[in-house]
């Protein structure tokens, strides 16, 4: 009988610490899942806004040089019909 309170306590404590591990264990795993998952979405909303910015700064560009064209060829056409002489 004294052995067998003996193997219960033994049993019963080693059950706690592995219960305890787990738990650990648990709160280390949800933690990091937690973090590597933020900086994640960190990571791939900069990438994000820079994507855009660099799509946005890339049409800008090009609708100046439209722009500049567009006044370029209407100063010539203009040019062209004024008088000369004046």
């Amino acid at each position: 009988m004294k052995n067998l309170y003996l193997l219960l306590i033994g049993l019963f404590g080693t059950s706690c610490a592995t219960v305890g591990a787990v738990i650990d264990g648990g709160i280390d795993l949800g933690s990091s899942v937690i973090d590597s998952t933020v900086k994640t979405a960190g990571n791939l909303t900069e990438a994000a806004l820079n994507d855009v910015s660099g799509v946005v700064s890339t049409v800008t560009d090009a609708t100046q040089d439209v722009v500049d064209t567009v006044v370029e060829n209407i100063d010539e056409q203009t040019d062209e019909l004024q008088d000369k002489s004046e």
